[in-house]
């Protein structure tokens, strides 16, 4: 009986993985993002005063929270099930 409870909680802790994996995308790389695009790209190369700066980075953030947002989604809805093909 007991290798069938861990044959049902193993979808769940991949579930819980994935979800938990995309959390931190979602929260790490728009932060990341901003500040190096801040520092390298704005600040650095094109030698943008503070609030442009602040602003065009901004929006990169913007743009890969929207880019790891998207992912997660498609992986949601288009993920196959395993436990249908285990079920056929």
């Amino acid at each position: 009986m007991s290798s069938g409870k861990v044959i049902q909680e193993l979808p769940e802790i991949q579930v819980f993985r994935t979800v938990l994996y995309h959390c931190v995308v979602i929260i790490v790389l728009p932060v990341l993002s901003f500040f190096l695009s801040k520092v390298f790209i704005f600040d650095g190369l094109l030698g943008l005063n503070n609030v442009p700066s602040n602003v065009y980075a901004a929006i990169v953030a913007v743009l890969v929270l929207h880019g790891a947002l998207g992912a997660f989604i498609y992986r949601a809805y288009f993920q196959p099930d395993k436990t249908q093909s285990k079920k056929d």
